[in-house]
């Protein structure tokens, strides 16, 4: 029973939010600051972050409490874990035994255990939510989440008893929202989707007059993933039908990647028409965006990928991968080109699509501007969570009064 329905006080709910995508005071670079974006906005709430790294030498295991950092208290957990998630449940069980033990020492009594993957630490968050007796929300992130599923078959009972159990289910990836319902028969009643946040978004977007450049950021780091090479290989295709139009690749990486990408320009005669351009402070993107005939960026299994929407609230059409991504969102709206992950055909057509009709895509993103953030807006985002918040809480207040 929570301390809720044992004193009878009203006080807002507490939700502790546990992850391994947490941009924290040590975390090495590159990582996403998506789990942030949602935390930083949840302060009328009180919130305990547990940010965790997985480190395979037991010895760098560590616990650091920083106390309260923004509004909120932020523990960051090195726990012990091998590669290819041998052994997970025993893992997480460690992981849900040594927070339970700094929440009883502090005496927390969190309403809500959000885990912020529904493999993995969803695990942790589910062992810790039965503990406590508190409800348990969980993200889907498509990327992770079906390579669990298919990789760790054995494990299917365990994750259907976890969605069973679960208050709600957040699908950050829409594109995966019917294999995640296939392998884990969740109620889709208990299923929202929880985009990822969004700085520049928009009610009513008003494109500009676009230069002559398609422009495709992305860490280096992950040139594969991001189907660069697919994408160079398209470009270089068609060519001749988009003369004047250059290609732009923005963003930061080793030397050995930056190396990588010029062999690949060099590779298909794509000097002047390619251009590598260095990492951009996220403001001077946003505004590089508007400027860009379309935004390209032909990734393999993206769970979200914030650059799409940006580009779209900038007033600029998207080439995206089906059953990736941003996919799933933009249903029904002419904004942008979905394409086969891979297919360098379908990339190269999707290009010239996007420069050759690049006025009606631009008009139809500036008609589609209230479909879009009704979808994507942060506040639209932020009301959703909290009502599932308030009902999921409201409820189980509702079942404590009468249970004694």
């Amino acid at each position: 029973m929570s301390d809720i329905a044992a004193t009878g006080e009203t006080r807002r709910p507490l939700i502790l939010h546990i992850s391994s995508d947490y941009l924290d005071p040590i975390r090495p670079p590159p990582i996403t600051d998506a789990v942030v974006r949602l935390v930083d906005r949840m302060t009328d709430h009180p919130e305990i972050v547990v940010s965790l790294q997985r480190v395979v030498d037991p010895a760098r295991v560590a616990w650091r409490d920083f106390g309260d950092v923004d509004g909120r208290r932020l523990i960051v957990y090195r726990y012990f874990a091998p590669p290819f998630g041998l052994a997970m449940v025993a893992c997480q069980w460690v992981v849900a035994r040594r927070i339970g033990r700094f929440l009883a020492a502090d005496g927390l009594w969190p309403d809500i255990v959000h885990s912020h993957r529904f493999t993995f630490e969803g695990i942790a968050g589910w062992l810790l939510a039965r503990r406590l007796d508190a409800a348990f929300f969980a993200s889907m992130r498509g990327e992770v989440e079906r390579k669990v599923f298919r990789s760790k078959p054995t494990y299917r009972p365990l994750f259907r008893r976890i969605a069973r159990d679960a208050a709600r289910i957040f699908c950050v990836s829409a594109w995966y929202r019917q294999g995640f319902e296939r392998y884990t028969g969740v109620d889709p009643a208990k299923i929202a989707l929880l985009p990822n946040i969004v700085y520049n978004a928009r009610p009513r977007i008003v494109p500009r007059a676009p230069r002559p450049v398609i422009v495709s950021p992305m860490s280096l780091r992950a040139i594969d993933k991001k189907g660069l090479p697919e994408l160079i290989a398209a470009f270089a295709s068609v060519r001749d039908r988009l003369d004047g139009v250059t290609l732009e690749v923005i963003g930061e990486g080793p030397p050995e990647a930056l190396a990588r990408v010029r062999s690949l320009i060099a590779a298909h005669d794509l000097e002047g028409r390619v251009l590598l351009r260095d990492f951009m402070p996220h403001e001077a993107l946003l505004d590089h965006l508007g400027e860009a005939l379309a935004m390209a960026l032909p990734s393999h299994a993206e769970t979200f990928g914030m650059v799409y929407p940006e580009a779209l609230f900038a007033g600029t059409p998207i080439l995206h991968t089906l059953g990736s991504g941003i996919d799933g969102y933009l249903d029904g709206l002419d904004v942008g080109i979905g394409v086969r992950p891979g297919n360098v055909g379908d990339i190269a057509t999707g290009l010239v699509r996007l420069v050759e009709d690049n006025a009606a895509f631009r008009a139809a993103i500036a008609a589609a501007s209230p479909v879009l953030y009704e979808r994507l807006a942060p506040e639209r985002t932020l009301a959703r969570y909290r009502a599932a918040v308030a009902e999921v809480v409201r409820d189980r207040r509702r079942d404590d009064v009468a249970d004694r």
